[in-house]
C-alpha cells in the first residue's frame, strides 16, 4: 500500500502528459509516418521531442517553483503573448477535441458494430465526456488516466516485441533521406507541430501541476515533478516510436494505405495489433485502445476549460471563489463540447486533411509558445536557485531558433509551392 500510496504522489500531470499525446499525434501520424515511409521518418520523432522538451518541461518546472501556472506569467509578459496561446487554445479546444472524439468514435463503432453515423456517435461520446468532468474531480480523472496509459504502454510493447520478428530491415530504411519533394515536406512538419503534442499542453501541465498540489494539500516539490514529467516523456518517445514500428510492419510491408475516414483507421488500427498478438487478444486491445483515446478525450475536455478557467480568474481576482471558478471550468466544458461538435458536423469532410491542418497550425505557433516559457521560466518571480542552469538555458534557445526556422521553411513551401 505504501508503494502505491508514494506512486500516486509522485505520478500524475507526467501521465496526463502521455496520454494526451497519444490521441493528438501518435496514433493517427505516427502511424502514418510509418505506413507511408518506414523507418525513415524514425529521426523526425527523436529530433521533434529533442528540440521541445524545454518547452514542455517549463510547463511543469514553473508551476513548482511558483506555486502559479504559465497563464500568470504570460499576463504579466503582455496581451500578445495571451493572444498567442489563445490560438494554440483554440486548436486544442475545438480541433484537437473533435479528432480525437472522431478517432474514439470510429474504434467503439468498429468494435461494438453499432454502425451508428461517426457524427452521432462523436457527439455522443463528447457529451458523456462532458458529464464525467462536470460531475467528476481532478484526483478520480487522474488516477484512471494513470492506469490507462500504463495498461495501454504494456499493450503496445508486447505487440511491438512480437511483431519485431516480421519487420524486413534494410540498410535504407534507417536512412533519413526521403525524396524531399513538397508532399513529404509538408507531411514532416505536420507530424513534427505535434510531435509528442502541441505546445499549449505545457500550459496544461502547468495546470495540472498546481492541480496536483491542491489534491495532495502540499506543493509538489520541483524534483517531484521533474521526475514525474521525465518519466512521462520518455514515455511518449517510446510510444510514438512503436506506432511507428507497428505502421511500417503491417501496413507498408503489405501495401496497405490509410485509410481517410476516422472509422476505417480504426478498423486499422486495431488489425495491427491483432495481427501481431493474434485474434486471442482481440478483447483485451479492444478494451485497451479504447480507454486510451477516452482518457486523451477526457484529457483535452479538462485541459482547455481548466485553461480558459485560469485566464478568467487571472482578469478577474474576484473569479478565484470557488463557486465563480467551477461555473466558469463547467461553462466551459459545455462550449467546448458544442463547439467540437459542430465542427464534426460542418468540417471534417476528410479525416486526414483536417489533422494536417491541426498540427500545420500548432508548428507555426510554437516558436512564440516556445520564446514566452523561456520568458517566464527566466523571470524574476522564479527563485533563481529554481531556474534551469546553462545547459538547459541554451538548449531553450537553441529550441527556440529551430522550431522558427522550420516554421518559416513550412511557410515557404506552403505558399511558393
Amino acid at each position: 500500500m505504501n508503494l502505491f500510496k508514494t506512486c500516486g504522489e509522485k505520478l500524475g500531470p507526467g501521465m496526463l502528459f502521455a496520454a494526451a499525446c497519444v490521441g493528438t499525434s501518435h496514433l493517427v501520424q505516427s502511424t502514418r509516418a510509418g505506413a507511408d515511409y518506414g523507418l525513415a521518418l524514425w529521426w523526425v520523432i527523436l529530433l521533434a521531442c529533442f528540440i521541445k522538451y524545454p518547452v514542455f518541461y517549463f510547463g511543469s518546472a514553473y508551476a513548482a517553483a511558483t506555486k502559479e501556472s504559465l497563464i500568470a506569467s504570460y499576463f504579466r509578459q503582455g496581451r500578445w503573448a495571451v493572444y498567442f496561446f489563445s490560438l494554440e487554445l483554440f486548436v486544442n479546444m475545438f480541433i484537437a477535441t473533435s479528432a480525437v472524439a472522431l478517432i474514439t468514435g470510429g474504434l467503439v463503432n468498429n468494435i461494438m458494430g453499432f454502425g451508428l453515423n461517426p457524427a452521432a456517435m462523436t457527439s455522443i461520446l463528447l457529451v458523456g465526456s462532458s458529464i464525467l468532468l462536470v460531475s467528476g474531480k481532478y484526483h478520480l480523472f487522474e488516477k484512471v488516466t494513470t492506469s490507462f496509459v500504463v495498461l495501454f504502454t504494456v499493450l503496445i510493447l508486447v505487440a511491438v516485441l512480437l511483431a519485431i520478428p516480421n519487420l524486413s530491415i534494410k540498410p535504407a530504411d534507417f536512412s533519413p533521406l526521403v525524396t524531399l519533394d513538397t508532399k513529404t515536406i509538408l507531411f514532416i512538419i505536420a507530424f513534427a507541430g505535434w510531435m509528442p503534442t502541441a505546445m499549449g499542453a505545457s500550459v496544461f501541465q502547468s495546470l495540472w501541476v498546481c492541480a496536483k498540489s491542491k489534491d495532495l494539500k502540499r506543493q509538489v516539490t520541483p524534483q517531484e515533478a521533474r521526475f514525474d514529467f521525465n518519466l512521462g516523456y520518455i514515455g511518449t518517445m517510446v510510444l510514438a516510436s512503436c506506432f511507428l514500428l507497428l505502421g511500417s510492419i503491417f501496413m507498408r510491408q503489405e501495401g496497405i494505405t490509410i485509410a481517410e475516414s476516422a472509422t476505417g483507421f480504426a478498423g486499422q488500427f486495431m488489425g495491427l495489433f491483432t495481427q501481431s498478438i493474434g485474434s486471442w487478444a482481440y478483447p483485451i486491445i479492444a478494451i485497451a485502445a479504447v480507454a486510451i483515446m477516452f482518457s486523451t478525450l477526457l484529457t483535452l475536455m479538462d485541459a482547455c476549460p481548466r485553461a480558459l478557467t485560469g485566464m478568467v480568474n487571472t482578469l478577474k481576482p474576484q473569479a478565484r471563489e470557488k463557486n465563480h471558478s467551477l461555473f466558469s471550468y463547467n461553462g466551459f466544458i459545455v462550449l467546448q463540447c458544442l463547439g467540437a461538435i459542430l465542427i464534426v458536423l460542418l468540417f471534417m469532410r476528410s479525416f486526414k486533411s483536417f489533422i494536417d491542418f491541426a498540427t500545420s497550425v500548432a508548428f507555426l505557433v510554437a516558436p512564440f509558445i516556445a520564446f514566452i516559457n523561456h520568458r517566464a521560466m527566466f523571470s524574476s518571480i522564479v527563485p533563481k536557485e529554481l531556474r534551469p542552469g546553462f545547459l538547459l538555458k541554451g538548449w531553450s534557445l537553441l529550441g527556440m531558433l529551430s522550431l522558427a526556422a522550420f516554421a518559416l521553411c513550412y511557410l515557404y513551401f506552403g505558399i511558393f509551392n
